[in-house]
């Protein structure tokens, strides 16, 4: 069984045997670190331990750099580049949507197991985020299936898809701050 011990500067929780010199996030010496026990149910700990929401989040994210910075470039570059790049451009945008809603589920999931309830004041900033990334993805998503790659449509879908990176750093900055906060029980 793992021993977990807890920083007392900055909170970093960590499994005892990895402890070096110094606290990996801040780097104070090991002195600072005290014991820690997660106060919650085998159960949970096994579903939170999966990281299933922190992993699903990921695959919008590439999409969304993707058409963010692929996308433009098309604009500069021609040839068998161009069409490479519209064809990753396109995937993304196809995958987009089913992968927010892939994240969003799983942040639903991953937030009723840590706290219980999803009506925190954190978990609902996080949820309205969540859903204005989701309309933002099917808005790329029908963009390209009504217009295609139309020089105004691109325009529109690279300013959707910053837009959509705006939501995606908010969501991860949110998120981040609660990664270690679980609920006891």
């Amino acid at each position: 069984m793992k021993t977990f011990v807890k920083c007392k500067a900055c909170g970093f929780i960590m499994d005892e045997n990895h402890l070096k010199d110094l606290c990996p996030a801040c780097g104070l010496p090991k002195t600072v670190f005290e014991p820690y026990t997660k106060k919650i149910s085998p159960k949970r700990k096994f579903i939170i331990d999966q990281h299933l929401h922190p992993v699903s989040v990921h695959f919008p994210q590439v999409f969304i750099v993707v058409i963010m910075f692929l996308l433009p470039l098309t604009f500069w570059i021609d040839g068998p580049l161009r069409e490479e790049f519209l064809a990753a451009v396109k995937l993304s945008i196809l995958a987009l949507p089913l992968s927010v809603l892939l994240g969003f589920i799983t942040g639903l999931i991953d937030g009723k197991i840590r706290f219980k309830k999803l009506t925190t004041p954190l978990l609902i900033n996080k949820a309205i985020a969540g859903v204005i990334l989701q309309i933002l993805s099917i808005a790329i998503f029908a963009l390209y299936l009504m217009n295609g790659f139309t020089p105004t449509n691109m325009i529109i879908i690279t300013v959707l898809s910053v837009l959509s990176a705006a939501c995606g750093i908010y969501l991860g900055r949110v998120g981040s701050t609660m990664f270690d906060s679980i609920m006891p029980g």
